[in-house]
């Protein structure tokens, strides 16, 4: 008969303990380790006035028990919390495995109504002797953005092999830690003897995994503790690259003090393709120097091929604008070369796209960027005796209306007057012409 896996044995201790739920002293524990009882105070016409957490009965602040429900007041007073959660972890062996079951705790209050607590168990870590874990959850809620956004409808089953996706993992990592209290029911033999908080500690799933590779291995014999520290903290794993690069430090006793710039370091490395077999680059003398000079070498790469991306899209643009250019000359025709003059003033239509462009960059608007060139509106510059800029014009050749009129950085020309009188004169050449074309 073939022997049971740790998988096959996680899964069938999993079921067992959905079958057995969590019982009522569990759930009280949990209630009173997680939110003890305390008063709640409130102002309430310049008088302090205070609640018990449990009843909703209003008492005096200077109680530290119930006289209605005999809950003893373990906490300081607090102003009210209308919503509030937290995590219990409860350990208990089962099958020479330790299970670390962990509880959601949530309760709501209001002034003068009993508490309502909800205890659930959401999620349940399963150990065995060697250190190996599985981790068994319910389903969470796939839009939301937090991690104990629990389905409670859903069976806990296994969902991850140690594992997490996106901000999941993170959650599920710092899962031991971040629990408030816990409850030890039976430890396995090799946990019996450890303090509790050694024992969380030891929770720490990364860490664990990370012990258990080549490469921790390998810092932990090189001596390399920052290095490693880095990475269980920052949850990250080290790539083939770095971890040749390490036996490279290693191999020519080189101390690395700061391991974070020493990664961005073989970073860069592998960036510009340079040997991380070689000690010259692997261990500068320098480390600060060098990665400064090797990142200002990224920032100029990333820069020129930022330039030449953004030429390469210009160009495709121009290409596409050739089209653009006939279509625009064909719409308008003759219309284009009317001409309108008046005292040190001149007002004509923008003939091509490239006068679009001269005119958006001139006067430090959108006409060329937002392509009015293809909108019905004809573009007109106006423009004093001396050819300097002075507005530009969107007119409405069918209706005779100007629907807008822009001087530098859309400011309102200063001879707005003139430029629109101007045009209202000539509004049936421009109809007679657009006539004929």
């Amino acid at each position: 008969m073939r022997q049971e896996t740790f998988k096959q044995q996680a899964v069938r201790v999993n079921g067992l303990l959905n079958a057995i739920s969590l019982t009522d002293e569990d759930k009280r524990l949990a209630r009173e380790a997680t939110f003890p009882s305390q008063l709640i105070t409130r102002s309430y016409y310049r008088k302090r006035v205070a609640y018990c957490s449990e009843c909703g009965c209003q008492v005096t602040t200077s109680l530290t028990k119930c006289p209605h429900c005999g809950a003893e007041f373990k906490a300081e007073p607090a102003e009210q919390h209308n919503w509030d959660a937290d995590y219990q972890c409860i350990m208990e062996a089962v099958e020479n495995v330790q299970v670390l079951r962990f509880v959601l705790v949530k309760r709501w209050t209001q002034y003068g109504k009993r508490t309502y607590y909800m205890v659930e168990e959401c999620m349940r870590h399963i150990y065995n002797e060697q250190g190996d874990r599985y981790i068994f959850h319910r389903n969470v809620q796939g839009l939301s953005m937090y991690y104990d956004a629990w389905c409670f409808g859903t069976p806990i089953v296994l969902k991850h092999e140690d594992k997490g996706t996106g901000y999941y993992r993170s959650a599920l990592q710092r899962q031991n830690i971040d629990v408030k209290a816990w409850r030890v029911k039976s430890l396995i033999k090799q946990w019996q003897y450890k303090p509790i908080e050694d024992i969380m500690q030891q929770g720490d799933t990364f860490k664990m995994r990370v012990l258990a590779t080549p490469w921790g291995e390998m810092l932990m014999k090189c001596g390399y503790m920052d290095l490693f520290n880095h990475c269980v903290r920052d949850y990250r794993t080290l790539s083939k690259e770095e971890q040749t690069a390490v036996r490279i430090c290693h191999r020519n006793h080189y101390e690395m003090k700061d391991p974070s710039m020493w990664l961005d370091h073989v970073q860069l490395l592998c960036y510009f393709n340079l040997d991380v077999h070689n000690a010259h680059y692997v261990c500068p003398d320098d480390l600060r120097a060098e990665h400064k000079v090797l990142l200002e070498r990224k920032q100029r790469e990333e820069e020129r091929r930022r330039a030449e991306q953004k030429a390469k899209e210009y160009a495709e643009r121009l290409k596409k604008m050739e089209k653009e250019k006939e279509a625009y000359q064909k719409r308008w025709g003759s219309v284009l070369m009317l001409t309108l003059t008046g005292k040190d003033l001149s007002v004509r239509p923008l003939q091509t796209i490239d006068e679009f462009a001269a005119e958006g960059a001139a006067m430090h608007h959108c006409v060329f960027a937002n392509e009015y060139y293809k909108r019905p509106n004809m573009i007109l510059s106006a423009k004093d005796g001396g050819g300097n800029r002075l507005a530009t014009i969107e007119y409405d050749i069918r209706s005779g209306k100007i629907v807008q009129c822009r001087a530098a950085c859309n400011q309102v020309p200063e001879r707005d007057k003139e430029i629109r009188r101007l045009i209202a004169r000539h509004r049936k050449d421009f109809s007679q012409m657009l006539r004929v074309a």
